[in-house]
């Protein structure tokens, strides 16, 4: 029998794009993919005997307009890495079942609703002033907060109006950088303000849930820590304390993301398949994590203060 295709989906770089159908090297690769094959596996399916994955990225206008689905053979499931992604699978695919990792408002999508797509919710946008709030708690000198985020996009505008309500209670400057594009966003990290080595941080960059950011997470970092010297702040904490180097993060890891959705995929592709899909998973408190990253502190010179639930590596 030949193996299950699934169709994994992401906002970015095309260049990441690749057919995984053995343990390969898998930087680009959103993390997700890992925790699900990795899931996938301690459920008894094999990489490349029982599933392959066609890993797929492209800029957010080739998805609305549906050239990313267009895939030969037809996949057996669409694993759509973002709200944004799930939306374009409902508007260019009929019929093939849809699981994502994260959906923050899943109970208000039309897919959902319509039983066509299931998976796993993260809740970064309810989550967005809790992660804006462990940011000033874990960098107690900030004045100011750079938040990257991608106007008329419901996700991006919920999590913001969290974000100022909390900087606004803690006397907190929250300063919206409006990006809409890849190169809109380029040009927006080189203008950020330099801080002077020995100075307080005052300003930190702080990154709302957006599937276009975490497309330029690593290019985020370099800009703001790199060559700026300015902490930045994710609600995923899988670029934190690895090679890309940021500084920290409150959310869920997109790994375990990719984990709690393997059940889905494994109850729809090979227990029930054509049967009613199973039902969205909720986080646990336990699922989530508030991580800094030790080196790249001590690289800023930012001090961090002892505080309940932080997790220093």
């Amino acid at each position: 029998m030949a193996p299950k295709r699934i169709l994994a989906l992401a906002v970015g770089d095309p260049k990441f794009s690749q057919t995984i159908d053995r343990p390969t090297n898998l930087d680009g690769v959103r993390p997700y993919i890992s925790g699900l094959i990795d899931r996938l596996s301690g459920l008894g399916h094999q990489l490349g005997t029982d599933f392959v994955i066609s890993y797929q990225q492209h800029w957010y206008d080739n998805i609305a307009k549906g050239h990313a689905f267009k895939e030969t053979p037809k996949p057996d499931l669409i694993y759509a890495m973002s709200t944004s992604v799930l939306r374009a699978a409902g508007d260019h695919t009929d019929g093939i079942p849809i699981v994502f990792p994260n959906c923050s408002n899943h109970e208000v999508e039309a897919l959902v609703k319509a039983k066509r797509a299931t998976g796993f919710s993260a809740r970064r946008t309810q989550t967005a002033g809790d992660c804006f709030d462990r940011f000033l708690r874990s960098v107690p000198t900030l004045k100011e907060v750079l938040i990257l985020h991608k106007p008329d996009y419901d996700i991006s505008d919920h999590a913001l109006e969290r974000i100022t309500e909390v900087a606004t209670k803690k006397g907190v400057k929250p300063t919206v950088l409006c990006v809409t594009s890849h190169p809109e966003l380029l040009e927006t990290l080189s203008k950020l303000p330099e801080r002077r080595r020995g100075t307080p941080a005052n300003i930190g960059v702080h990154v709302t849930p957006v599937d276009l950011l975490f497309a330029a997470t690593p290019e985020i970092i370099d800009w703001a820590q790199r060559k700026k010297y300015l902490p930045a702040f994710f609600s995923v904490s899988d670029w934190v304390g690895k090679s890309y180097g940021g500084f920290g993060a409150y959310g869920i890891k997109q790994y375990r993301c990719g984990e709690q959705t393997a059940p889905h995929v494994h109850q729809i592709l090979w227990v029930n398949p054509g049967f009613e899909l199973p039902q969205v998973a909720t986080p646990a408190e336990l699922d989530f994590d508030w991580t800094v990253s030790g080196a790249a502190a001590a690289e800023l010179e930012i001090p961090t203060p002892a505080q309940q639930g932080l997790r220093i590596i």
